[in-house]
């Protein structure tokens, strides 16, 4: 009986330890978890008020990966001397992506209502055709069409049905029809679209189609395409009878010496190298600088990584980007 009796009280002592020491650890982990959310939050927000130096501190009229804050344009980590921190397995980075660089998807739908933009309605479809959309074999997403697979031209129809203030289906007669007449009262909002995430309740906008338009597309800026940034499929959509030699020929030019365009040059330069008639065509449409700017921060501990997204808006006179918007995540 005494043995009995020792052994239950060491179980019993046993059990009380280890409840008492894994509610300790946990206790340990939830403190460390409070306490990196706390310190990332002030890390996210110091790099993104950084990037807003850097934003501010560039005097140049024109926009270009030249810039200050190009440096960051693909994302680059911040030395964690330059912040006082010494702790270890930690990283912070920051990328700054210019709107500018995109293609407006606003700029289809003109604020006041009206028939769709015809110069933009061709620069979506020739994006959305360079991206491979009409041969992905990529099925409606919504369940309203089962089995359909939707061309760029429907696509880009579909787009302007969700965007239109009218009720009807986009019917032009030399382009693909909308299909809002076929879906149930009120299911598209008939106003501009506010966020980029909003496409994907837009049929034929499958989850393959919407991360190759993610990097591509915007709903900020002055519906103009900053040719000092934007990638090649992007100035590529904006004619059809841009070459691919002419796209290189851009590129490599912004990247020179003698680069990027400017206010002063950007007419005797594109037009040497795409024709002056094909400038005067696309002039509308392209400028060499940016307002609107996407800043992602991350703060990765290893174990744990937080992220914060703002949208900041350029202002003049030596001021500070504004803060449009800010995600945490």
């Amino acid at each position: 009986m005494a043995l009995i009796l020792v052994v239950f009280v060491v179980a019993l002592a046993s059990i009380l330890v280890l409840n008492l020491a894994y509610s300790t650890f946990m206790g340990s982990r939830v403190s460390v978890m409070v306490e990196h959310s706390m310190q990332a939050e002030y890390l996210l927000k110091s790099a993104v008020n950084f990037a807003r130096v850097l934003i501010k501190e560039d005097t140049s009229p024109e926009d270009a990966y030249q810039d200050l804050w190009g440096k960051f344009s693909g994302g680059s980590p911040i030395p964690l001397d330059l912040l006082g921190i010494k702790q270890p397995n930690m990283q912070i980075e920051l990328e700054i992506r210019p709107e500018e660089s995109k293609v407006p998807l606003r700029a289809m739908v003109p604020i006041a209502g009206g028939e769709p933009d015809l110069k933009w309605r061709g620069v979506m479809t020739r994006l959305f055709r360079n991206l491979g959309f009409d041969d992905d074999q990529e099925e409606d997403q919504t369940g309203l069409f089962p089995g359909r697979h939707f061309s760029s031209e429907e696509l880009v129809a579909n787009l302007i049905d969700y965007m239109d203030q009218d009720k009807e289906s986009y019917n032009p007669g030399d382009f693909a029809s909308g299909i809002e007449s076929d879906l149930p009262p009120d299911t598209f909002p008939n106003s501009r679209i506010n966020r980029v995430g909003e496409i994907k309740v837009i049929p034929g906008f499958t989850p393959a189609r919407i991360r190759k338009l993610e990097p591509l597309v915007t709903v900020f800026g002055n519906s103009r395409i900053n040719v000092n940034l934007a990638p090649a499929v992007v100035i590529k959509s904006l004619s059809d009878d841009i070459s691919d030699a002419e796209v290189e020929a851009m590129l490599a030019f912004r990247k020179s010496d003698d680069g990027p365009f400017t206010f002063e040059n950007q007419k005797e330069k594109l037009g040497e190298m795409i024709g002056e008639p094909q400038y005067d065509k696309i002039n509308t449409m392209i400028s060499v600088e940016s307002r609107w700017f996407q800043v992602l921060s991350k703060v990765d501990y290893g174990t744990s990584t937080y992220f914060m997204r703002a949208f900041l808006s350029k202002q003049g006179n030596g001021e500070l980007p504004q803060i449009r918007s800010v995600e945490l995540f």
